[in-house]
């Protein structure tokens, strides 16, 4: 049995673990004044991927500053976009094709301008990948999709609208493809089960998913291109900001060679109510520490603070305006509101 002493003793050590508990528990509130959700991609992707590390990153480095970010998995880049429209998300990771429509009130957001959408920064660039079915492939061109079932992601990734202005363009020949909307990881087991005979994909390379497709290897599947004179065509169509780009040879598990494609460009951004303090902290901390998402996935070492306004048609956050100016990057006038 214990003493008196030793009792009223036990008990002051636990009134002040109590109070101390209790203090620590006020700070870290204090700490998380602000939330923030980032709306990233489908599970496989490179956006999901890439975003989960964003998240931890910024939660981790501004902690002290009172900010937690959070990463949410969706359907993709028009999905991120209605999102920020009806204040489900704060930031997103989307395809600069889609936000600048949507900035503008153009395209597939005519009549539904979204003028509160700002950019903070060009991420790496968004490349075209389709496989398909080697028994499928003739020429190893777009010429091969003409009757074929094409998985090309759910409906508000973007992937049917991007690969449909590719065909619209197509002169001659146009091959008929049958469109099968599904998420990545259906589209991998209906690949599987031949309910569908490719899968269309765009991302940073390597995609997880299309990785972990051919590391598989139970199916044997090839990569289509693209020529420069298709994305010329894809141009005139309206596809402006379209460039030529390779997937280099071992990107991929059995890619012997490099595979011309398309790409364009990814931008993080965040609606313009987001406190310009906020914004500048998360642009700063990732330009900081852009050699960890370096080593996070390979797509990231295509972004520098050089590039940070490559291909960037949406008009900037303040906050990052400012970082960008204690930078001496020079911000084109059409980006600043």
């Amino acid at each position: 049995m214990l003493g008196i002493g030793k009792l009223l003793w036990f008990v002051v050590l636990a009134c002040a673990a109590c109070i101390w508990i209790t203090d620590a528990v006020c700070q870290d509130k204090n700490r998380a004044r602000v939330s923030i959700l980032l709306a990233t991609g489908m599970h496989g992707s490179t956006y999901y991927h890439v975003g989960l590390a964003m998240a931890s990153l910024w939660t981790t480095r501004l902690r002290d500053a009172g900010i937690r970010v959070s990463a949410a998995s969706s359907e993709g880049s028009m999905e991120n976009i209605e999102a920020i429209r009806i204040a489900d998300a704060d930031m997103i990771i989307a395809e600069d094709l889609f936000c600048s429509m949507a900035a503008a009130g153009n395209g597939l957001f005519k009549g539904k301008p979204l003028p509160e959408l700002r950019s903070i920064t060009a991420l790496w660039p968004d490349v075209l990948q389709i496989v398909i079915r080697s028994d499928k492939m003739h020429k190893g061109t777009l010429q091969d999709l003409d009757g074929i079932a094409l998985a090309t992601g759910l409906p508000d990734s973007g992937n049917k609208y991007i690969l449909e202005l590719l065909l619209k363009s197509m002169k001659n020949e146009k091959p008929k493809v049958r469109f099968r909307p599904m998420s990545n990881q259906a589209a991998v087991e209906a690949l599987k089960k031949g309910l569908v005979d490719g899968i269309d994909v765009t991302g940073g390379v390597p995609v997880p998913l299309l990785s972990s497709l051919l590391q598989d290897g139970k199916i044997s599947l090839g990569f289509l291109e693209i020529s420069g004179a298709q994305m010329e065509a894809a141009r005139e169509e309206g596809w402006k900001n379209v460039f030529p780009t390779v997937v280099p040879a071992g990107s991929y598990p059995g890619q012997d060679k490099a595979i011309h494609t398309v790409g364009h460009a990814n931008l993080l951004a965040v609606t313009a109510s987001l406190s310009p303090e906020i914004v500048y902290l998360l642009t700063k901390t990732l330009y900081e520490n852009l050699e960890y998402l370096m080593k996070v996935h390979p797509a990231c070492r295509t972004m520098s603070l050089e590039k940070a306004l490559d291909g960037v048609n949406v008009p900037l956050h303040r906050g990052s305006v400012r970082y960008y100016k204690e930078k001496k990057i020079k911000v084109p006038e059409r980006l600043i509101q």
